[in-house]
């Protein structure tokens, strides 16, 4: 999903069963508070894992925040066994920071820097680049390695990836105002925690 430029995108898991289910790593923001590149540096924002019907966290990209915002899908290959282990960490992480917060770190500790840490479960797991911190450059990373569909050019592929904003008025789930419940004890603890 793209915010900001060319090279920094929002990344986030979907995985499916039945429905699709989708977690995105994110900011938890205080009430009326922007979100700062600069102020990330520096443990202004607690880390928040959203997980979602997917259908409510694409409506809020490309429907209710302003500016709205292209949202791109591209289909990851890899072993189920894989994916299995990767969404088990990602369930042992949430359920850590319940007792121990994590702040957010713009360079560090972001969307797609952290979705890259729950890979290192794996055998396979893809090798650190600069593509993950710029994340722009991601879905190339991943065609270059084989984990996106090979069977046709990269330039084909991300040409033919098409907003899912035009999607979005065939979704007839409502946006759930709800989804993300704030705990004012989560954010005392992680003020006081040390965590990164």
């Amino acid at each position: 999903m793209g915010w900001e430029s060319h090279c920094t995108y929002h990344v986030e898991l979907r995985v499916r069963r039945k429905d699709y289910l989708a977690i995105s790593i994110e900011t938890r923001k205080e009430r009326n508070e922007d979100y700062s590149t600069i102020a990330g540096f520096f443990r202004q924002y607690e880390l928040v894992y959203v997980v979602a019907d997917e259908h409510d966290v694409i409506r809020v990209r490309t429907t209710y925040r302003q500016p709205q915002e292209d949202v791109y899908v591209y289909r990851v290959r890899a072993p189920l066994e894989n994916i299995r282990r990767g969404f088990l960490d990602y369930m042992k992480t949430i359920n850590e920071m319940r007792e121990w917060p994590r702040f957010y770190n713009t360079l560090a500790t972001n969307c797609t820097t952290t979705i890259a840490a729950h890979t290192r479960v794996n055998p396979e797991a893809p090798p650190w680049s600069w593509k993950i911190l710029l994340s722009g450059y991601l879905p190339d990373y991943l065609y270059e390695l084989g984990r996106l569909d090979a069977t046709r050019p990269f330039a084909e592929l991300s040409g033919s990836r098409g907003s899912m904003r035009a999607l979005t008025p065939r979704i007839t789930i409502p946006y759930s105002r709800n989804a993300s419940v704030r705990d004012c004890r989560c954010r005392r603890r992680c003020r006081e925690s040390a965590i990164v």
